[in-house]
């Protein structure tokens, strides 16, 4: 019997349900590592936004006026909702509105509508009374209007010509291009012709956007098939509408610079939302997990009662908790990963359980046969004979249980994984995926804004030595940077892992374990091996290293701005001293020239006229002399901080410099690479 358990544990069936209860239980711990990471990366990025306005409000530095602008993408999608296509009869709605001074200006106007057939509707519609209109049916009109592109040109080419060029400029980009338009004139007033931009403006937002949105479209017939579809269309129709519209924004200081950097952490931390409830790291997830739970309040009079009545106020005595099986609605659609992933931890640890009784029971009946055997060899006693087969009956009964047993729990994690959490995988493959593209987008606008960090000069006048609020901020903004590095590397490091147990899980899942035919899932096999393959793959030492390399360098202006501080604390003490040791010697003077004065010794100040004192040695020029010699000193001090000052803003400006720029291109192509391994995997997920 000492060798049984040796010999059970050796058992092929028991060792695989064994990694397989090991390998789910890892792939529990990623998950919540894996969702904490994400939720810190997050978090962290907007920090870090919060921690650079906060640091950058410190400093002076402002853009010289050579320094050439830089285009990032508009952001349309944040200002309003893309509109719905119009009916049929949307331009016939127009028609009663036209009046005839209006037809008249347009015939009047001749030359410029011979390009655009269509103008007479738009100006219609631009005229027409506003009572009874919605405010959206102008950006409705814009949208579905044919003359629009020729309008935008035009009222374009009149703002060009007509406005002042302010610090903010924009230009449409190359796709527009340089068309051969007659020029555009018109008798509105500004009014007008402010109200003629702003629909130019919509239009070209409506109609870019309802272009790129209506082209991405796809239909799905699995019911979960269908989140993603709206995952995908969303992020296409920001990544269409994006891409054709491009202004060219020049800053005026680095506070300007860092706050648009700020707006896009922002926002590429708001894009790693969804997977925060997918993952569920938030509180409200974690509430929803209680509702099975009811609470029951014992107050002091013995009467029972739900948490939510506010009958009375006195402190309850006891707070119990009572599990409610019917609130468990298993079969409901609300169901999470986080609750898949422990009903399978606890299904494999109630499979392996029955696996180890059943095989153990098997090993207890190949004994059992084996000294029926030899007994009957032996020719021993009918009793014992029929002893030992009264054990192998009962032994073949407990197979048979636990055989059942190990069938209907393998099948039934075979229904949850099948069910559930292939779905819900694949669901966060493709939310990682909207993501990481995402956070390549406003990586890369941040990528373009921070290249005018080059074109930084420090045009005060004065240097302002470093505050201790700005020194705070600099702390502040290390250690936002150092949790941004260190939620990046829990991030990928926990992502892998949890990909990695699944795809062993999985793989050990299409084994038999009670004698039934392996599942064919090639396809959900594939899968699973190419979003391993992908984040292995995906180089994360660049990002992180660039990540390093800016806190390092944040870290260095951190110790010139602690360098600073010592030697203006040393000029402050010596200041303080030498107007200790001045203030000494005037209250010397004051009592000895007032002691002497009765012999005709005075301050040198007031000497006769003849330059003859009665005692032309001074009592306390040595003192005075020992003054000269400290003040010398203190003015040394003050020029040496003075010096500490420049150089800290001269190796401030270097550094930003250096070592802002590196962080976002690194994360540019980190996250463009992610997303396009991720784009793979998605795309191979099509086929299950």
């Amino acid at each position: 019997m000492g060798c049984t358990p040796s010999k059970l544990h050796n058992e092929d069936t028991v060792r695989r349900c064994k990694d397989r209860r090991r390998l789910m239980k890892e792939a529990v711990y990623s998950r919540h590592h894996l969702a904490a990471a994400h939720s810190d990366y997050c978090h962290s990025l907007r920090m870090t936004g919060s921690a650079l306005v906060s640091f950058a409000a410190g400093e002076t530095f402002s853009i010289s006026d050579n320094a050439p602008p830089t285009s990032s993408i508009w952001d349309w999608e944040n200002l309003y909702p893309p509109p719905s296509p119009p009916d049929s009869d949307f331009f016939n709605q127009l028609k009663p509105n036209v009046t005839p001074a209006n037809e008249n200006d347009d015939s009047s106007s001749s030359s410029s509508d011979d390009h655009h057939p269509y103008i007479d509707n738009d100006k219609a519609s631009r005229y027409a009374p506003s009572s009874n209109r919605n405010p959206f049916d102008d950006r409705e009109s814009n949208h579905s209007s044919p003359s629009r592109r020729s309008e935008i040109n035009q009222s374009r080419k009149f703002t060009k010509r007509s406005g002042e060029e302010t610090e903010r400029e924009e230009v449409e980009c190359s796709e527009w291009g340089d068309h051969d338009h007659d020029d555009y004139t018109s008798s509105s007033d500004d009014g007008e012709e402010a109200d003629l931009k702003s629909r130019s403006d919509f239009g070209a937002r409506y109609e870019e956007a309802a272009d790129s949105g209506s082209e991405r479209v796809k239909a799905k017939s699995s019911k979960y098939w269908s989140k993603l579809d709206k995952i995908s269309s969303e992020d296409d129709g920001k990544e269409g509408a994006n891409s054709e519209t491009r202004i060219v924004v020049r800053h005026r200081d680095l506070g300007e610079i860092v706050a648009s950097l700020m707006e896009y952490f922002d926002k590429a931390a708001s894009a790693g939302d969804q997977v925060t409830v997918m993952l569920e790291a938030g509180r409200d997830q974690l509430d929803r997990s209680f509702k099975q739970l009811r609470k029951r309040v014992y107050h002091s009079s013995g009467m029972l009662s739900n948490l939510s009545s506010s009958w009375t106020s006195k402190p309850p005595l006891t707070v119990k908790y009572r599990f409610e099986p019917s609130s468990v609605d298993l079969s409901s659609g609300n169901k999470s990963l986080c609750s898949t992933l422990e009903r399978l931890l606890a299904w494999e640890k109630k499979l392996y359980q029955e696996v180890k009784a059943r095989e153990a029971a098997k090993i207890e009946h190949e004994k059992k046969l084996s000294a029926l055997q030899g007994q009957e060899y032996r020719g021993e006693e009918e009793s014992k004979l029929d002893k030992t087969k009264a054990s192998i009956k009962r032994l073949q009964s407990l197979i048979a249980v636990t055989s059942q047993a190990v069938q209907a729990t393998s099948f039934a994690i075979v229904g949850l994984r099948d069910s559930d959490l292939i779905p819900q995988l694949v669901e966060l493959c493709h939310g990682f995926m909207y993501t990481w593209r995402s956070m390549n987008r406003f990586h890369a606008l941040q990528n373009d804004v921070v290249q005018q960090v080059q074109g930084l000069i420090n045009r005060a006048g004065k240097v302002e030595p470093t505050s201790n609020l700005h020194r705070q901020a600099t702390r502040d903004l290390k250690l936002a940077v150092s949790a941004w590095h260190s939620s990046f590397c829990r991030l990928i490091k926990f992502q892998r892992h949890f990909v990695r147990a699944l795809h062993g899980w999985f793989k050990l899942t299409l084994l038999p374990v009670h004698g039934e035919p392996a599942n064919a899932l090639s396809e959900v096999l594939g899968f699973f091996d190419e979003w391993k393959l992908a984040l292995e793959r995906v180089p994360d030492t660049v990002a992180s290293e660039a990540i390093i390399s800016f806190n390092n360098v944040v870290h260095s202006i951190q110790l010139k701005q602690t360098e600073e501080a010592k030697i203006k604390k040393q000029a402050d003490t010596a200041s303080k001293e030498l107007e200790r040791k001045a203030s000494t010697i005037r209250n010397l003077e004051k009592k000895y020239y007032h002691s002497y004065s009765m012999v005709g010794i005075g301050p040198p100040d007031t000497r006769p006229d003849n330059g003859e004192m009665l005692d032309a040695r001074d009592p306390l020029a040595e003192k005075k002399a020992e003054l000269a010699t400290y003040q010398r000193r203190v003015e040394d001090e003050m020029s040496k901080h003075s010096k500490a000052v420049e150089l800290t803003r001269a190796m401030t400006l270097n550094n930003i410099q250096t070592g802002l720029p590196g962080v976002f291109q690194a994360m540019t192509s980190f996250s463009a690479l992610m997303s396009e391994a991720l784009d793979s995997v998605c795309t191979r997920s099509y086929a299950i």
